[in-house]
């Protein structure tokens, strides 16, 4: 099944639901419990949940879940797609909107429940959007598969999902599915599992402050973490998630069974909308159509940043919450430049320990009066030093300038309005390989419908004096259909502990 990938950027509603293309209908919406139902039609019953599978160990399960929020499982409205499963044409689609929430399974799963709908007896390939105001007019899957994708979210980052989230079911796990005519309408029913579109941030810090030490333990400076900054925000999404077998980089022939479903445990990806124009070298790579919301490259500025305030808490961590979509490279290609990753900034405080040179020019004397620190402050090894001449002494050489700091292994400190500035990178680990010295598959990329839970435990060193990124660093009469809709439990990859 070929698919077209040209996105079409519909503007969604302001609360980042999707919105029309033109190929959105204006007919009325078959809603459950207003339709007639024919003598010759099953009733049937669409059960909706977002739900969890357990089944496979791969990228995309942690064996860890989260419920989530009211408004994080909230299924508002749902449009049931149903093709003809041996000719692939389609047969009918409906709007569920009189869906009644009916606890919880045994998984954890939201069920959502619609009242008796009428299909013709038959099988099916189904495919369900929720909480979309948008409806495609395809003849034929293929049709509906290329149709369905080519509409984005405005934003690559929302804090506001109060409208509900866009969700689906995976394209391929509710294919040939057989719908008869039953004595007892009430056995007709048919069971969706929904996903996000979404993933979810959580970001905290354990502590405010955090003491730098040296070799033997003595503190040399504090660090005050009092903002971030998300970098590289995906803007579009699959309505459907795609995945593929990938060893290289080659655009897949698109199959609904092979590239619609759970990801492979070898050499299986996840796939964004703009996988593929993730090239190995990230430094080539311009966001020149604006895929990415919060580049990497605009950081250079970070008083031009918008650096979002968070919470510390000792024992319960108060987290900062987003929601972002889908960013996904092939293996080579995860790198600094593309992945999505979370900027610190950090308020630098020497401890006891600047240097000025004293009357003689020669040696070097302590600064006793933090008040007396002059606006440039050059760190080297674990001491503070107030100009070149004084780092010089320290490094027993005869001159250094700013330009050749590196040699020495020493950075330059620049005293803002609220004191020196430092500044860290932490990048989204979506599956550890547990080999720091080999990048593993999907190990780093953010995924739909999990949570990645960002919590700071410790600094060890000074950060960078300015928020620097290296793009190169790495579905014949009628059947009354029932439907039930699972709403799936976030998947958790708790990213706690991190040691900046």
């Amino acid at each position: 099944m070929l698919k077209a990938t040209k996105p079409i950027f519909a503007l969604l509603l302001a609360t980042a639901m999707m919105c029309g293309c033109s190929q959105e209908s204006d007919e009325p919406a078959v809603s459950a419990g207003t339709q007639a139902i024919n003598d010759a039609e099953a009733t049937v019953v669409f059960r909706l949940a977002p739900n969890v599978s357990t089944i496979t160990r791969s990228a995309e399960d942690s064996y860890n879940y989260v419920q989530g929020t009211a408004d994080e499982y909230a299924v508002n409205q749902a449009r049931i797609y149903l093709f003809d499963s041996p000719t692939k044409l389609f047969a009918k689609s409906f709007l569920l909107t009189k869906l009644t929430r009916n606890g919880t399974d045994a998984n954890g799963n939201i069920i959502y429940e619609a009242e008796h709908v009428g299909v013709t007896p038959g099988t099916y390939d189904i495919f369900v959007t929720a909480n979309s105001s948008r409806q495609i007019q395809a003849q034929t899957e293929d049709e509906f598969l290329a149709d369905i994708d080519d509409q984005t979210y405005v934003r690559g980052l929302i804090t506001d999902i109060s409208g509900g989230v866009l969700m689906s079911n995976r394209a391929s796990d509710n294919t040939g599915i057989v719908i008869e005519k039953k004595a007892d309408k009430s056995d007709n029913v048919v069971s969706i599992t929904l996903e996000r579109t979404l993933a979810r941030l959580d970001i905290a810090k354990g502590s405010d402050h955090f003491a730098l030490t040296d070799e033997a333990s003595r503190q040399y400076a504090t660090v005050t973490l009092d903002g971030y900054h998300i970098v590289n925000l995906a803007k579009r999404c699959y309505t459907f998630r795609h995945t593929a077998v990938l060893t290289a980089m080659d655009e897949p022939q698109w199959s609904l069974n092979d590239n619609f479903g759970n990801v492979n445990d070898v050499n299986g990806y996840v796939v964004d909308p703009y996988f593929f124009s993730k090239k190995i070298d990230a430094a080539q790579f311009s966001n020149a159509d604006k895929y990415y919301e919060n580049y990497y490259g605009d950081i250079s500025n970070p008083a031009a940043i918008t650096w979002t305030a968070f919470s510390s808490s000792a024992s319960t961590p108060q987290y900062k919450t987003a929601y972002c979509l889908e960013n996904c490279m092939l293996m080579p290609a995860q790198k600094n430049g593309y992945s999505t990753g979370v900027v610190f900034r950090a308020k630098l405080e020497p401890y006891n320990n600047v240097y000025r040179l004293a009357a003689d020019n020669t040696t070097l004397e302590l600064v006793a009066d933090a008040k007396q620190y002059p606006e440039v402050l050059y760190y080297y090894d674990y001491k503070f030093y107030t100009s070149p001449a004084a780092l010089a002494v320290a490094v027993d050489t005869p001159s250094v300038s700013a330009d050749n700091l590196d040699i020495y292994q020493a950075r330059k400190y620049e005293k803002t309005d609220d004191g020196y500035r430092c500044y860290y990178n932490y990048w989204i680990r979506h599956q550890d390989n547990l080999n720091p010295a080999t990048m593993g598959v999907m190990e780093f990329g953010v995924v739909r419908n999990n949570l990645y839970r960002m919590l700071i435990t410790n600094v060890s060193d000074l950060g960078s004096p300015l928020p620097d990124v290296n793009p190169n660093t790495p579905d014949e009469g009628e059947t009354h259909l029932k439907i039930v809709l699972n709403v799936k439990p976030w998947i958790v990859r708790d990213l706690t502990n991190i040691v900046l």
